[in-house]
Order: C-alpha cells, then structure tokens, then sequence
C-alpha cells in the first residue's frame, strides 16, 4: 500500500526543506536492517579502534550525565545543614571551577521540596557542565580527528593493507593535535589543512550534542514538573527516569554517529590528501545498510587530482576536500507548484570523504605500490611496527 503525501500547500521552501530531510533520512544509517548496524565495528581496521574507544569515551560521560540528572531529581544529592546557601546570581555561560562549587553547594544544601523551577534548571546546567565541559570535548573531538587523519596518512604509505593489530600499534603512537602532528611529521599543507578542517568540524559536532543535551535535559524536567505540578499527568505517562532513558538513548546515537562519521571523514580526506596526483583509487561501500546512492559509487575507480586542477571531472576524479555538504540527496526540486529534476551540480557526487552521516565508505588503492608519504615517514611506521 503506498503513503501520499500532499505537499501543494506549503511554500516552495518548506517543501524542499521536507524532500531533503526524506532523502537523507534514508542515507543517514539509522536503518542498518536491525536498526543496530550503527553499533557494529568499522570496516577499516585502521580506525575501528579509534571509533570504539571514542565511542566508550563519550557513553561513559553521557552514563554520569544520566546518573547525575537523576541523583538531583531524586534527592539523593541533598545535604542537610544549619546555615542556608543563597542562590548563585545567574551564571555564565562556561563556568570555571568557582561557579561549579557554588551551584553544588547551593543545590546540596537546599531541600528537593523547597526547590523551584529554576532550581531544577541550574541543576542540568550543573550536570552538563561537570560532565560535559566545552574545553574537554573539543580535545576529545580534536584527539578523533588527527588520529584518524593520520591514518589515512598512514595507509597512503603502506605497501599492503594494515591488520588490525598493526593498526593499534600506529594508532597508539599517532599524536592528538594538529600542532603535535604538523611537528612530528613535517606535513605538506594540504595535510594540515585536512586535518584543521577535521578537528574544527569534529568540534561543532561534539559541542552541538552538549548543546542539545542541555536542552532535552531541560525540557524533559520543566515539562514533567509541570504536569506534575497542575495534577496534569495523562494516564499511562513515563517515568520521568523513563523519559530520560529514552532521551539518553537518542544521545548515545548522536555520540556513536559522530564518532564513526567524523573519524570516516578524517581518515578518508585524509588518504586522498596524502596520494600524489594521477594515482587512481576504487570506493568501497561494503557495509550493512549501505544506501542506494552508496551503493551506486561502491566499485568506482577514480583518479586523484589536485584542487586547482583545470578540467576536473567529479564523475572520474576526487580532490581533497571534495565533499557534499550544500549538495541535495533529493533527485527533484519544487519550483512554483511542479516539482523538476535538480541540475546534476545540485546533487551528491562522488566524493573524498564519507557520502553523509554514519557512511562507511573507504578508498582502496588501485595497483599495490604505495603513493604517498616519503621515506622519512615510511621509515618512521617501519619503527613503530618494529617496535
């Protein structure tokens, strides 16, 4: 039986903006078949443990988020004394180590029945910013995307495909800054470049999810008080620790496709910034739940040229760089009230990186002789394997 969905009556923007978000939704991973394929181990053994322990690295820290959230809620942090504690005077937004020890004081020493609406606010901001503190994510985020940039570094330089154990003995001696890398290793621009581009994009990704934890946080708490508050609670409602499991549940997501998404983008834009140009590479979409545009580009072999390449062909060749953000997944626009082919430059094409979010796409060298790196480098992975 087919779905219908009359879009005439909204405007030409909203309706585009509801094309592309049906197109992604279909190519983002979340339907691996059993809805778990998110979960399964990265196909490239060069960064599958790179993935998992950012992975574990971030559930840990939403785990203490959720654990906090419901010690506060429950009053089981409560601290009972004679002298009372005033409230903070508002906060800043990133709070140093004097700002977090009033908020607690302030929060332990106020009864859980005697606390306001602000109150439970100031306790998620609490939580969020004990567990999930700016400065720590970006290093987090940072430590992801050089690792795995190097790793495509690292493959450009092998002459046969790493093990998996080869690849945790490089991986542990890879540095975890840009700066630290860019030293080590006397990296050509384009490299540095691919790995500034990494560790910045790595770090909105990380800073979004605190910044949407904090708000599910909120909301769920204000919109449980207040049906409880008003006797408004329908019959049937969640708990609110059931409420949170299901938004904590969302946010292991979130954190899991970051780290398969940002480490793929790294390592792949990390290889193709790393090959000289002529070299021709094959695409790989060998995965679970691949989507039907994965699917088209897996098999195709293209060749490596520079950005400023005169003629370029995004059929045949990749760059670094070359990704689809701004491009649609959408093979058709609204314009007036039909809707019409996109341009071929409109839409997703074949590229350097990952396709979309949770992709799993790789590049393989065609041919077995290595085409990047240089001696000096080469000697220096021929150490740490050694060693």
């Amino acid at each position: 039986m087919g779905l219908f969905l009359n879009l005439l009556h909204l405007p030409e923007d909203v309706t585009n903006d509801a094309l592309e978000g049906i197109y992604k939704a279909l190519s983002d991973g979340h339907d691996h078949g059993d809805g778990e394929g998110i979960w399964s181990p990265h196909e490239s053994p060069l960064i599958r443990r790179l993935v998992e322990l950012f992975t574990q690295r971030g559930l840990d820290r939403l785990e203490a988020v959720k654990k906090a959230v419901l010690d506060w809620q429950s009053g089981a942090n409560h601290k009972p004394g004679d002298a009372p504690i005033h409230a903070p005077n508002g906060m800043v937004q990133r709070w140093g180590p004097d700002e977090l020890a009033l908020a607690r004081a302030y929060l332990e020493a106020l009864p859980p029945a005697q606390w306001t609406l602000d109150d439970h606010m100031l306790a998620i901001d609490l939580v969020v910013q004990t567990y999930l503190p700016a400065d720590q994510l970006v290093k987090e985020a940072e430590w992801l995307a050089v690792r795995a940039g190097m790793m495509g570094k690292v493959q450009a330089a092998m002459t046969a495909a790493a093990t998996l154990s080869q690849a945790d003995k490089i991986l542990a001696a890879m540095p975890s800054t840009v700066a630290g890398a860019a030293q080590q290793f006397n990296l050509e621009h384009a490299q540095r470049a691919m790995l500034d581009f990494a560790r910045a994009r790595a770090a909105e990704q990380v800073q979004a999810l605190a910044d949407s934890a904090r708000h599910r946080l909120r909301t769920i708490i204000a919109a449980d008080l207040e049906q409880r508050a008003f006797g408004s609670v329908p019959a049937g409602t969640s708990s609110l620790q059931t409420k949170l499991m299901d938004a904590f549940g969302d946010l292991n997501r979130d954190w899991r496709r970051i780290a398969v998404t940002e480490a793929g983008e790294a390592q792949t834009q990390g290889f193709i910034a790393s090959l000289k140009p002529g070299t021709k590479v094959k695409r790989i979409e060998q995965y679970k739940g691949a989507c039907n545009f994965c699917r088209r580009i897996h098999g195709v072999v293209a060749e490596v040229v520079a950005p400023d390449h005169p003629d370029k062909n995004p059929d045949t060749m990749v760059w670094p760089g070359k990704n689809n953000i701004g491009r649609s997944a959408s093979p058709r626009k609204r314009v007036g009230d039909v809707l019409v082919a996109r341009d071929p430059d409109e839409m997703w094409w074949l590229p350097a990186g990952l396709a979309h979010p949770h992709c799993r796409g790789r590049w393989v060298l065609v041919g077995d002789l290595p085409q990047g790196g240089n001696s000096e480098f080469t000697a220096t992975l021929t150490q740490i394997l050694r060693g």
